[in-house]
């Protein structure tokens, strides 16, 4: 849907007098529900901030299409922010930011079974970002206080109770039910739960996972050498064999060279894809250079390994020469090259406008 927005959006684009006009535009749209959340946080008498938004102004936000659930909850919490006192207005916020950080999860594992889990993790990722965003703006604390009944005393009395079972009407200190009510009370206990770090939690996790995943799709092929190679390496150091890790058949140097070009051959097909879905649902440069950056270095970091496993495993210069391993510059410039073609693509379908916007 999101494509299909715009790929109309270039169309109209188009068809517009000039691209000036039609930028100013484009940018005075916004997403409703964040303009609903400024107009309201705007008509208090104390004045506050609304943050720029780092979640850019990609398609789906230009035309209102957040999940259901954040956009209510967002819209709710602005309209009660004025309606209700402050400690009735944390004790609902942060229920119903519990509530919908579960539903976006809950999204997230459909698209990610349905679609990808690119798809999935980039759809958290996205949401966790605006609820963050969205939420900044008012001034009362997340963290409330809550009380819950500890029973693990109950247990461990209820046990030496039957134990005791003989001392049960016995007299004085030894009376083994008194020493049940006294001992297994439950304990009243207090937690303190923060809405904001838990909204920061869950994305932190989010992007943890992305990041693995995506590290997995571009290099699969070279991490699972990697594994198996450590293991061989791990245990030749137990036992002192003199078996080198190039007498093995899994790891000749003609079936480490098809390993190399595989995931080099991962990385200049599946990198574009993987940064086009990135601009589709960030639409922010920063955020996804961020998101990016420990990518490029675990893809580089794995080719450093090989080079390593290869240095110490009884490999001549001839198998090295077969191998193929490239240098750590090397995988820099095919990962460049190929993110580079990546927004070759992108930009032949999308606007001129939103291009503009996610240079910005």
């Amino acid at each position: 849907m999101m494509e299909s927005i715009a790929q109309s959006l270039q169309e109209q684009a188009a068809l517009s007098l000039r691209r000036s006009e039609s930028r100013s535009s484009l940018a005075s749209i916004g997403s409703a529900t964040s303009q609903e959340v400024a107009r309201i946080n705007s008509d208090s008498n104390t004045t506050v901030e609304q943050p720029r938004s780092r979640t850019g102004n990609s398609p789906a936000d230009l035309h209102g299409m957040w999940y259901p659930t954040v956009r209510r909850t967002l819209v709710c919490l602005s309209r009660l922010y004025r309606c209700v006192d402050r400690p009735i207005f944390q004790g609902l916020s942060q229920e119903a930011l519990t509530m919908c950080i579960q539903s976006v999860a809950s999204a997230a594992q459909a698209i990610s079974n349905k679609k990808s889990p690119t798809d999935g993790e980039l759809f958290q990722i996205k949401h966790l970002l605006i609820l963050r965003e969205q939420i900044a703006p008012f001034q009362v604390d997340f963290t409330i206080k809550e009380m819950s009944l500890d029973f693990s005393k109950v247990k461990t009395a209820a046990f030496g109770l039957l134990h005791k079972r003989k001392r049960l009407f016995s007299l004085g200190t030894n009376n083994a039910l008194l020493e049940f009510l006294l001992e297994g009370t439950p304990t009243v206990r207090e937690q303190l739960v923060d809405s904001r770090k838990e909204v920061d939690k869950q994305l932190k996790a989010s992007c943890e996972a992305f990041i693995q995943h995506t590290t997995k799709t571009l290099a699969g092929p070279l991490l699972t050498f990697l594994d198996r190679g450590q293991v061989f390496v791990s245990m030749q150091t137990e036992v002192a064999g003199n078996v080198t890790l190039a007498q093995q058949p899994f790891a000749h140097a003609d079936v480490i060279g098809k390993i190399v070009q595989e995931t080099q051959r991962l990385i200049k097909n599946q990198l574009p894809i993987i940064q086009r879905s990135m601009q589709l649902y960030l639409a922010n440069r920063e955020t996804e250079f961020i998101l990016f950056r420990p990518i490029k270095n675990n893809v580089v970091a794995s080719f450093v390994q090989l080079q390593q496993l290869l240095a110490g495993g009884g490999y001549t210069s001839d198998d090295l020469l077969l191998a193929g391993c490239p240098s750590p510059e090397q995988v820099t410039v095919l990962l460049s090259s190929a993110s580079l073609l990546g927004t070759n693509q992108v930009s032949n379908t999308t606007t001129t406008v939103v291009e503009e916007e996610l240079h910005t």
